[in-house]
C-alpha cells in the first residue's frame, strides 16, 4: 500500500483499484463512486484527487468541489442545476493551475436531471486529456445509459460493523460495547454514526422494535397489535427499523446456530435469548426471510400500513407456530 488513503477506513478494493490507477497513471476522465451515505465516498474521491495532483491537504485550484454554490446559482434545493453544469463545462477548458490534471467532484451527482445530465454528456464524450470528472451517487438507476456507459463506476459499500465500531472507539473514545451497539445503528456508515452519536432518536427506534418484536412471545393477540401499531406510527423511520429487524434476526439465528461470537447486539442478548427459546433453528431463519422480503415489499407501491401489518402477522406466526388469522 502506498498511503495514498490513509485514513479512508475500511474499502481495501477500493483502495486498490484506485492505487493501481495512480501508480499506472492511468487517470480515466470520469468515474462514478456510488455507495450508501456517509461510507466514505466524497473522502476517497478528495483523496483521490489530492494524490493525482500533488496537493497536500486543504485548497487548491485544480481540486473543485462542483455545487450550486460554487457557480453562483442561488437555490432552496440542493440537486445540481443545469446552470451549474455549465458553468462547470466552462471551467474545465482552463487549464490545470499547478501539476498535469485537474479534478471536478460533484456531491449528490445523481440529483442531476436529463437536461444536466445531457449537458455533462458533452464533455464525457470529448473530455480534456488533464480533467477527470467524479460523480458521488447512491442511485445508479438514476443517471443515463449514456452517462454510465462513459464513466468507470466505482462500488463503495456499507462497512462492516467492526470497523465503525472501531473507528467511533479511536474517535470518539466510545467503551467497546457502546461502540459496537453505535456501530448496528449506523448501517454500516461512518458518516451516520458520527452524526447520530448524541441523538437519542435512532436509540429509542432501536429499543422500541427489538422490545415490541420480542413482546410477541407472550401468547397475547394484544403484543402484535402493539407491535403493527409500532410500525405502522413510525413510516419516517422504516429503513432505520427494517435494519435493525435484520441485524437483530440475525444474530437470532446465530444463537440458535450456537455462534454468539458473531452476534452483534451484544446488549440485547437477554432480548435474543427470551426469543431463541421461543423458536426453532428453522423459525430463526424464516424470520429473517420475513423481514428481507417486506422490507422489499416495502420498496415498492404496496399499501404501507397493510405491509406492516402483515409483516407483524408473519413473524407472529414464526414465533408460535400456528396461522394467526385463524385464532383472531
Amino acid at each position: 500500500m502506498t498511503g495514498y488513503f490513509d485514513g479512508l477506513w475500511g474499502h481495501d478494493g477500493v483502495k486498490a483499484i484506485l492505487e493501481n490507477a495512480l501508480v499506472t497513471e492511468k487517470i480515466g476522465h470520469a468515474y462514478i463512486f456510488c455507495g450508501p451515505a456517509g461510507v466514505g465516498r466524497r473522502t476517497a474521491a478528495e483523496m483521490f484527487a489530492r494524490a493525482a495532483v500533488g496537493a497536500s491537504k486543504g485548497m487548491n485550484p485544480d481540486i473543485i468541489t462542483v455545487s450550486n454554490e460554487w457557480c453562483g446559482v442561488e437555490s432552496r434545493s440542493d440537486t445540481i442545476l443545469a446552470d451549474t453544469i455549465n458553468e462547470m463545462r466552462s471551467d474545465i477548458y482552463i487549464k490545470p493551475y499547478g501539476g498535469g490534471r485537474k479534478f471536478y467532484i460533484v456531491p449528490k451527482g445523481d440529483t442531476m436531471n436529463t437536461a444536466s445530465q445531457n449537458k455533462l454528456l458533452k464533455v464525457f464524450e470529448e473530455p480534456p486529456a488533464y480533467c477527470t470528472i467524479i460523480l458521488i451517487a447512491e442511485n445508479l438507476n438514476r443517471f443515463l445509459p449514456t452517462i454510465l456507459s462513459r464513466a468507470s463506476v466505482i462500488r463503495f459499500s456499507a462497512l462492516p460493523d467492526s470497523v465503525v465500531a472501531r473507528y467511533l472507539e479511536e474517535n470518539f473514545g466510545m467503551s467497546a460495547d457502546e461502540a459496537a451497539v453505535r456501530a448496528v445503528i449506523s448501517g454500516g456508515s461512518i458518516g451516520a454514526a458520527a452524526a447520530l452519536k448524541d441523538d437519542p432518536e435512532p436509540e429509542r427506534l432501536r429499543n422500541a422494535a427489538i422490545d415490541g418484536l420480542v413482546s410477541m412471545v407472550e401468547n397475547n393477540n394484544g403484543n402484535m397489535i402493539l407491535f403493527s401499531n409500532f410500525l405502522k406510527s413510525e413510516n419516517n423511520g422504516t429503513d432505520f427499523i427494517f435494519s435493525v429487524l435484520k441485524s437483530f434476526l440475525s444474530d437470532l439465528v446465530y444463537m440458535k446456530l450456537g455462534l454468539e461470537q458473531n452476534i452483534l447486539n451484544k446488549d440485547k442478548t437477554k432480548q435474543l435469548g427470551r426469543l431463541a427459546a421461543a423458536v426453532p433453528e428453522s423459525g430463526a431463519a424464516r424470520m429473517l426471510d420475513v423481514a428481507v422480503k417486506y422490507e422489499r415489499v416495502n420498496k415498492t407501491n404496496a399499501n404501507f400500513r397493510m405491509t406492516m401489518f402483515c409483516m407483524a402477522c408473519e413473524l407472529w406466526e414464526e414465533i408460535h407456530g400456528r396461522n394467526y388469522r385463524s385464532t383472531i
